[in-house]
């Protein structure tokens, strides 16, 4: 009888090691940060010293959320910024101000789950297009005669593609460190972190988040969702040393697009670090873009590119 308690107390103990890594997984991924004092001691656009309007949105589920509108009061040309997993709008309001200063209106919004917003788990884009829709409908009804473009990083670089796959009005993206299914990078990160196969996990993982959101990881692939942006441009940014979001992402995605596309790799950089590798190149790379294609003259405030720089 001996060896077949101890055959079964190994079974129980893989089991319980296997069920508590996968949770150690949804939970990284899917469970948002526990709010703290400090989340009210924050920069706001207040310190930039920027014409803006603090605004609160809410979702077609019903959870609110916040923004911030930069305005520009007679430019239509409008850029809503959709930060990366678990960040905070603030954190992308280095190039929100810049853009703003570049002419265009910008929205930078929060996500649920986030500080300023009503809690809800984390669904890599799934659920999250739904804040990116109501901060459009919000520009939209702000703004007269809105040109819109989006600019996303990490996992809102996947919210703008599934956002901008169900408006048709949207007309450019910038794309900094997208992944192209969910599932896979998933899969990649558990696989470098703890060196065991990850595909058993991630399955586990997927299943309790379905069984708190209803939602499945497959709906989270970008690839799927490429032809319903055509023709619109795309403009892809990845640092080469990216370790959470491969660049082949962002290759495998722009190789599939069969609408105008742009891709910018930046050797050394790392996962949506190319802004801050060389903050003034990024501004003018960025604004250039949705200047022409949102129709916003800022030639007296670009400077020149050179060839070795965009390399």
């Amino acid at each position: 009888m001996a060896p077949l308690i101890y055959a079964g107390l190994v079974v129980v103990a893989v089991l319980f090691l296997y069920v508590a890594l996968s949770y150690q997984v949804y939970r990284r991924a899917f469970v948002p940060p526990k709010p703290i004092w400090l989340d009210d001691f924050t920069f706001t656009p207040f310190e930039f010293q920027a014409d803006y309007e603090e605004v609160e949105l809410v979702t077609a589920d019903g959870l609110n959320f916040g923004a911030w509108h930069f305005r520009q009061p007679g430019s239509p040309q409008t850029v809503i910024i959709s930060g990366g997993h678990k960040g905070q709008r603030q954190g992308a309001l280095g190039i929100g101000v810049a853009l703003w200063r570049k002419g265009f209106n910008v929205v930078l919004y929060s996500y649920r789950g986030m500080p300023g917003s009503d809690r809800a788990p984390i669904t890599f884009g799934i659920k999250e297009v739904l804040e990116l829709q109501a901060a459009i409908a919000f520009a939209r009804k702000r703004v007269p005669n809105a040109r819109i473009g989006l600019l996303g990083y990490s996992m809102g670089a996947v919210v703008s593609l599934l956002g901008a796959a169900g408006e048709p009005g949207v007309q450019a993206l910038v794309l900094d460190s997208p992944f192209s299914d969910l599932r896979a990078l998933l899969v990649e990160n558990v696989r470098s972190a703890s060196k065991l196969p990850g595909t058993p996990f991630v399955w586990l993982a997927g299943f309790m988040f379905w069984l708190r959101t209803r939602c499945w990881l497959s709906a989270c692939r970008p690839m799927d969702v490429l032809s319903a942006l055509e023709p619109r441009p795309l403009f892809f940014i990845h640092g080469g040393a990216d370790s959470m979001t491969k660049v082949n992402h962002s290759r495998r995605l722009y190789d599939a697009y069969r609408g105008p596309r742009e891709i910018w790799i930046v050797q050394g950089a790392p996962h949506t670090g190319a802004y801050f590798a060389d903050r003034p190149l990024y501004v003018e790379r960025v604004a250039g873009f949705f200047a022409r294609h949102l129709g916003l003259d800022v030639s007296s405030h670009l400077r020149l590119v050179e060839e070795e720089e965009v390399s």
